[in-house]
């Protein structure tokens, strides 16, 4: 079976979607990044970061990403001055309006 061109993702789009734990690593990586701030969000696995949904879109506000999830293929949509980015640049974006960076260590555990 061939596959058609027109159905395939780019990679720009590819780099978009984000599921399975994205919500979670979210309030994972905020909570420590934002120790003592404004904002600050709980850490929580993937089940429970959907029920505090909102704590989690605040906590992304505090350091200017809009984050939004569309409820029906939990597809996770980042932006920053009204333009798309990856869960990455976002996380990246982050540190720089914090000041600090971290390791995956720092906040995965």
């Amino acid at each position: 079976m061939k596959l058609k061109n027109e159905n395939k993702l780019t990679d720009d789009e590819l780099e978009q979607v984000t599921g399975g734990d994205a919500i979670a690593d979210d309030s994972r990586f905020l909570n420590v990044l934002l120790r003592g701030r404004e904002g600050q969000c709980g850490r929580y696995g993937y089940w429970k970061a959907l029920d505090h949904y909102k704590e989690i879109v605040n906590a992304w506000a505090s350091v200017g990403v809009e984050f939004e999830c569309d409820g029906e293929d939990f597809c996770y949509r980042y932006h920053i001055n009204d333009k798309s980015v990856s869960q990455y640049d976002a996380w990246l974006h982050a540190e720089q309006v914090v000041g600090k960076h971290l390791k995956r260590a720092d906040w995965d555990w």
